[in-house]
């Protein structure tokens, strides 16, 4: 159903006269009709430059999370422009080590990073390994404008505390997901329900003494609910894995139904070969703590027009649009962007931003958070 709706979206997005980007209209029949004409103008002569020597440089180098829904979401890019994008999929903890050793050695092999909020702030940007991104963004697009986006323009940057990346989407946080195939749905409804004593014993938390699933999920439960709540939370007796596929097939097959920090794209292939069938999420009434989604250009980017392309294709109507439909899992801040196929996805009817994991805040509380996931983990239990 997710990919026919898709389809129906992308047929409606290629046969728009004129898109919020600029693209221009689909008008011959190769390739089923849906080939767009790479020539025609757009209307807007800073895009029609910005399009042609885009083109000239041929391709656009990304890295970014390993699914495979990403390398989807990108060709809709190439269908569009008919450039090419060499997208590399890596845990941004791993691509950023790398990085900065191809930097060291004058060697600027990547455009652009998406989704390392986090690498990008604390890791590249201070390294001075990434551009502002600001001198990417077309200012003569709706992109700039206040009421493009949930929470405003400005705000994309705030949330990134100012370190040269566009937040454009967001994962509502927290979120503690619930065996409901053991547990039956209803009987846990917010995050304090976890601290009554039935539920001792049966929590599961991923390693959060390093910088992993585990240590944003508590951070998140932290600035949400209080240092209090995470200290009775611990006299629970949760067991702590290191293993995030350990940790999903004991919540999976009910060992532990509650689970702190789990990996989803494991948890979904479990649900997909039927090992768990029902999974609720434990959240507040009302999301106040989010994890932002950031876009960011690495410095001297080899495609420097193509990259500029991208980020300003990206964070258009129809960019925001192919990632929400494609990844599911997240809300675009775009207002003009339909809210995620998935009915489990938090709604902005459900969304409050007060605070983010991207925050210097966040970043005192992550600390503590580690400190005691030191403390805490030790061999688990077989």
């Amino acid at each position: 159903m997710r990919l026919k709706r898709f389809f129906l979206i992308g047929c409606c997005l290629v046969m728009s006269t004129v898109t919020a980007c600029g693209t221009p209209p689909a008008n011959n029949a190769k390739n089923g009709g849906t080939a767009v004409t790479q020539n025609a103008a757009t209307g807007n002569k800073e895009l029609d430059t910005l399009i042609e020597l885009a083109k000239k440089e041929g391709e656009v180098t990304i890295v970014g999370q390993a699914q495979t829904n990403r390398e989807e979401m990108v060709k809709e890019f190439e269908k569009t422009y008919g450039i090419k994008v060499k997208y590399t999929g890596m845990r941004p903890s791993e691509a950023t080590p790398k990085i900065l050793a191809e930097q060291q050695q004058g060697k600027y092999l990547t455009d652009i990073m998406m989704e390392a909020t986090q690498q990008l702030a604390l890791q590249l940007y201070p390294n001075g390994a990434s551009e502002d991104i600001r001198n990417y963004i077309l200012p003569s697009t709706d992109i700039t404008k206040d009421d493009t986006w949930y929470n405003g323009y400005e705000t994309g940057y705030q949330m990134a505390e100012n370190t040269g990346q566009y937040v454009y989407g967001v994962m509502d946080y927290p979120r503690v997901y619930v065996n409901n195939d053991v547990i039956e749905p209803g009987a846990l409804k917010q995050p304090q329900d976890m601290l009554d004593p039935k539920w001792k014993g049966k929590i599961i938390i991923h390693n959060f003494a390093r910088h992993a699933q585990g240590n944003t999920a508590m951070t998140a439960l932290y600035l949400s609910e209080g240092q209090e709540f995470i200290e009775k939370l611990m006299k629970q007796e949760p067991m702590i894995v290191d293993d995030a596929r350990q940790m999903v097939e004991w919540f999976a097959m009910g060992k532990f139904p509650i689970g702190v920090g789990v990996d989803t794209t494991t948890l979904n292939t479990f649900v997909k070969q039927g090992v768990i069938q029902k999974v609720g999420k434990l959240q507040p009434k009302i999301s106040t703590v989010l994890h932002p989604l950031a876009i960011g250009v690495l410095k001297n980017p080899p495609h420097p027009n193509a990259a500029k392309l991208f980020v300003n294709w990206f964070l258009s109507k129809e960019g925001q649009t192919a990632f929400v439909q494609i990844t599911t899992q997240y809300q675009s801040r775009r207002k003009d962007v339909e809210e995620s196929p998935d009915p489990t996805i938090r709604r902005w009817a459900t969304i409050d931003y007060k605070k983010s994991l991207q925050s210097k805040e966040a970043d005192e509380v992550m600390k503590w958070v580690t400190e005691l996931g030191k403390k805490a983990f030790t061999t688990p239990k077989k």
